[in-house]
């Protein structure tokens, strides 16, 4: 990949697993470590746990070879492309204690993201109800159908075409924030278009107008979920990831396949799992040419800032593209000046 080295890294994999995704290169910062609780500051682009080709390249999998951390009970998640406040039980008892006070909604969380448009400056509350569209992606719309969810809103600060927005929600439904950011905003009833609300600037999933009538504002679709499912599916297929071949893998393959004996030599076996080659000439993983991936496909301008309850309160850092702008060329909310 091209300029990989300034801003990704490829960690330890498994033997046989040189084909590991690439994630930022960025540490995983702990927050608490006590005897039974682990709070980190998770790196955006990394699930917390493996799952398709991620398996050492997660937040569970580093932990343990970066730090040796082993044992860990997840309490809560973030998104792969999400950064910030992720917490851990290190017994039975405190994942117990924890999910029983989420459950009963005790949690005070607290989120920041960065949003296309210039963000009303008074709080706004977002409590439209939100259901599955796409099972197998995971894609969440606002549908009549779904469960609770609350969401409050309030601008920090806005250069005029981009808003930065704390987010606090009350209940925790799957890309609620996202949701209910894509809804934002009256709907075109006076023939005049309004702009498509305020979605998280790079969020490829749910900014995309091209994908969402009108950009999901309102939640006027003009068709039916199934259709619009079909849809979004279409767009965001996996074809559209596929990676190239090379020209000679398949004929080198359909002659290795017809040699009585392979010209392939095994690996010596006192060769660590860390030390095998980076390329394999019957992998099919090293004989593709791959597509310049994004950075949008590693981060999104979401980031967990504060968890808390009445008992304990965990935070993290203003993440970079949330931190204030020369004031000269922005609106800085007279609230937000003194936080």
């Amino acid at each position: 990949m091209n300029g990989a080295k300034n801003y990704f890294q490829r960690l330890p994999s498994p033997p046989l697993a040189q084909i590991s995704p690439f994630i930022l290169d960025e540490e995983i910062r702990i927050v608490a470590d006590t005897p039974s609780l682990l709070v980190i500051d998770k790196p955006a682009s990394m699930p917390v746990h493996a799952c398709g080709q991620y398996a050492v390249h997660t937040v569970l999998g580093q932990l343990r070879v970066r730090y040796g951390i082993t044992g860990l009970r997840v309490l809560h998640r973030l998104d792969r492309t999400t950064s910030g406040i992720l917490m851990f039980a290190r017994d039975y008892d405190t994942d117990r204690e924890f999910k029983g006070t989420l459950k009963e909604g005790e949690w005070k969380k607290e989120y920041v993201c960065k949003v296309d448009g210039v963000f009303p400056e008074e709080e706004i509350v977002v409590k439209e109800p939100i259901g599955t569209l796409v099972v197998s992606m995971g894609i969440q719309c606002i549908r009549p159908d779904g469960k609770h969810a609350l969401t409050r809103f309030r601008r920090m600060w806005t250069d005029g075409t981009q808003s930065v927005v704390r987010a606090e929600i009350e209940t925790g439904r799957t890309h609620q924030i996202r949701v209910h950011l894509q809804y934002l905003g009256e709907a075109d009833t006076d023939g005049v278009s309004h702009g498509y609300g305020y979605p998280i600037a790079n969020d490829k999933l749910y900014n995309c107008p091209e994908v969402w009538p009108k950009g999901g504002k309102g939640a006027e679709f003009g068709m039916t979920y199934e259709e619009l499912g079909i849809r979004v599916q279409a767009a965001h297929k996996a074809s559209l990831w596929h990676e190239t071949v090379n020209e000679d893998y398949v004929g080198k393959m359909e002659r290795l396949a017809n040699q009585d004996e392979l010209e392939l030599a095994a690996d010596a076996p006192e060769i660590s799992r860390w030390e095998r080659p980076d390329y394999d000439p019957v992998c099919l993983s090293c004989n593709v040419t791959k597509k310049e991936t994004p950075m949008d496909h590693f981060r999104i301008f979401l980031h967990c800032l504060n968890y808390e309850t009445a008992k304990w309160s965990y935070s993290t850092p203003l993440p970079k593209w949330a931190e204030q702008p020369n004031e000269e060329s922005t609106v800085i909310d007279k609230k937000e000046s003194s936080v």
